[in-house]
């Protein structure tokens, strides 16, 4: 495989398994507490800006502008 389809490839495995662990750890906590495990409207508006935000700073560590001169 060349370096950009490993890279991908890799990048996909660890987003894949991140989400679900993060699906696993959210449902646990919730049933702990014993909540209904469906996110509120709120909970997923935030998350969703997040996960904007984060692709945001990946994109600019590609272009550089995360540097420090």
């Amino acid at each position: 495989m060349r370096r950009d389809r490993w890279g991908l490839f890799i990048g996909g495995l660890l987003g894949a398994l991140f989400g679900v662990l993060a699906a696993y750890l959210y449902l646990k906590a919730r049933r702990e507490r014993g909540e209904d495990a469906r996110p509120s409207p709120a909970a997923l508006v935030q998350s969703a800006v997040t996960l904007v935000t984060l692709l945001r700073q990946i994109v600019e560590m590609a272009e550089g502008k995360g540097r420090r001169a």
